[in-house]
């Protein structure tokens, strides 16, 4: 399977789309949207009843996707959402702590990538809750490089409910390279830092 990054370009009214494109069976899936919404998917067909193969496809949509003005944001340019999750248990035994460890990263890339927001860049493991209900366990932090840090608080929300992770996390943003991070979001009101 061939991928092409997600791009990005501004409408006249300053609005941030993005595009990214894969090949599937029998073509190559195009994704479109504005940031932080979920797109819509076209199939451009390929084989030989199209006349073309997956490569000339999507070597035809990355020219497209340039002539529209579409371009990668550059690293420097983006800003940074946490997603720092509280486990049960320090060795990470419990049933939820290992269910977050092996499906989190490709659950929360996923996610991100399809409302064209960014992706989840890797974790860091260790550390105790500010919260002293969650004292027991350890700390976990996704690290998401985001196009636009709103988008990316929303997106890593409405990630926490579909991954069913509960009240145990909190939200940190960092918009732009040079910024410290601060609070973003927790499901209670008695959390009022966030601390890497």
């Amino acid at each position: 399977m061939a991928y092409l990054d997600l791009v990005y370009r501004r409408d006249a009214d300053g609005a941030l789309h993005y595009l990214d494109a894969w090949t599937d069976k029998g073509g190559v899936v195009v994704h479109t949207g504005k940031v932080g919404h979920r797109g819509r998917q076209t199939l451009r067909r390929t084989g030989a009843k199209a006349g073309v193969t997956a490569k000339e496809a999507m070597a035809a949509v990355a020219a497209e996707a340039s002539e529209q003005g579409y371009a990668p944001i550059p690293d420097e340019d983006r800003g940074w959402v946490v997603l720092q999750v509280w486990t049960a248990t320090e060795d990470l035994s419990h049933p939820e702590d290992e269910r977050m460890m092996n499906d989190t990263w490709d659950a929360l890339d996923l996610h991100l990538k399809f409302l064209g927001v960014g992706e989840c860049d890797g974790n860091d493991v260790g550390g105790k809750s500010t919260n002293p209900d969650y004292q027991r366990g350890t700390v976990v932090n996704w690290f998401c490089p985001v196009v636009d840090a709103e988008a990316g608080v929303k997106a890593l929300r409405s990630f926490t409910r579909a991954f069913h992770l509960g009240s145990n996390h909190v939200i940190g943003v960092r918009p732009r390279p040079d910024d410290d991070y601060t609070l973003a979001f927790s499901p209670r009101k008695s959390d009022t830092e966030f601390r890497l």
